[in-house]
């Protein structure tokens, strides 16, 4: 049973909590499909500007994630419609990851995946749509903006109402645009959370968003610190055993197979052209420390057999979803915190213990227990009524 502090402690549990099968299949789905459409998006946004699908695979293969030199606005418009696409299928799978979390946390052990998308399919709208709105009514202030610069322009009234108003309100307005901008960016982190342990709509979501950064700032920047290092640290742990599981299969099978296996498995890492990097952050514990695994440096593969080449493609997809479950891992240990950062801010800013609070799916099982009662109450008062009944 897990028995909270509600202070920095509890972060710490993070990784532990971390380290389970469902959460980690659940953000290595959200993943999955997060890049896949981003990476679809990319592609069709590098193909309008006029380059062709051989030249854009020999450059990036799988990871078309450099040289975004677009010639069209539509091009970006893709890219970026890719880049949304990826972010909030990574919040959507963050809530199910922090549902999940939440329900183990409240002692519920047996809480499903299945049930965390239940979950999400009610709930998914308050996910995205919080951080949106958010987005929007920036951007509304910032068109206001651009609509006193236009009017700005106009003769003698612009430029002396432009100077009479640059303080209040215009100055005022300015800084709470900050604001909201800076709030916006913690929401992608924040929103799952409170979503995950509460059943708030949108507008409580973001009134939450503001109240908990407003009032336990420190708290909040130092625990999502802690979480991130353990995050980094966990990835980096999971990836070590990881390269030496892919080292042992290459020592124990080419004992035999020899240059053969060689020859595929260089095939194999030809398919993996992440950026250098991407590579260097996950096989190093820090950056600017000098303690990390090496890993074989990656070209594009020989001219092998037919048979050979399959095999050393299926060995990339193999090596590609080996490094997506090693990220995974580092989000779940991300959701996870979350969860946890929340449920203490709670405590410390409204004296409110959400472990303690219902459910829907609690509620919903209490109110099918007391028909039960009802029913099962109807059905022994209904003999004795006919036994009255037929006594008189």
């Amino acid at each position: 049973m897990f028995k909270p502090y509600f202070d920095f402690r509890d972060i710490f549990r993070a990784p532990r909590l971390a380290l389970s099968g469902k959460k980690m299949g659940i953000q290595f789905l959200g993943l999955l499909a997060g890049y896949i459409g981003f990476m679809v998006l990319t592609y069709v946004a590098f193909l309008t500007s006029e380059r062709t699908f051989s030249e854009i695979w020999e450059t990036s293969g799988f990871f078309p994630l450099s040289n975004f030199a677009f010639t069209h606005w539509y091009s970006w418009l893709f890219f970026i419609l890719g880049c949304v696409f990826l972010l909030f299928c990574w919040m959507l799978a963050s809530a199910a990851v922090e549902k999940v979390t939440y329900e183990q946390l409240k002692g519920d052990e047996f809480y499903s995946a299945k049930d965390s998308f239940k979950f999400l399919k009610k709930q998914w709208k308050t996910v995205i749509l919080s951080p949106l709105s958010l987005a929007l009514f920036a951007l509304f202030l910032i068109i206001c903006g651009v609509i006193v610069g236009l009017l700005g322009k106009i003769p003698y009234v612009g430029e002396l109402g432009l100077g009479l108003f640059y303080g209040i309100p215009l100055f005022v307005v300015a800084v709470f645009c900050a604001y909201v901008i800076f709030i916006l960016v913690f929401s992608f982190l924040l929103t799952p959370a409170i979503v995950a342990t509460t059943k708030e709509d949108i507008f409580e979501v973001i009134v939450q968003l503001f109240s908990t950064i407003w009032a336990q700032p420190w708290r909040f920047f130092v625990y999502n610190g802690i979480v991130l290092a353990t995050a980094k640290v966990g990835s980096f742990i999971l990836g070590y055993f990881c390269f030496r599981g892919v080292q042992l299969i290459n020592w124990s099978c080419g004992i035999l197979m020899k240059v053969k296996l060689s020859e595929i498995f260089q095939k194999g890492l030809s398919y993996v052209t992440l950026p250098p990097w991407i590579l260097d952050f996950f096989s190093n514990i820090f950056p600017r420390i000098n303690f990390r695994f090496h890993l074989p440096e990656i070209g594009w593969g020989n001219s092998l057999s037919w048979s050979m080449e399959i095999s050393g493609f299926l060995i990339g997809i193999a090596l590609i979803l080996i490094i997506f479950g090693v990220v995974s891992y580092a989000l779940a240990t991300l959701s996870t915190g979350q969860t946890l950062t929340y449920i203490i801010l709670r405590k410390k800013k409204d004296e409110e213990n959400l472990l303690e609070r219902k459910t829907e799916e609690e509620e919903e099982t209490e109110t099918l227990e007391e028909k039960e009662k009802e029913e099962a109450k109807e059905k022994e008062e209904k003999p004795e009524e006919q036994k009255e009944e037929k006594a008189e």
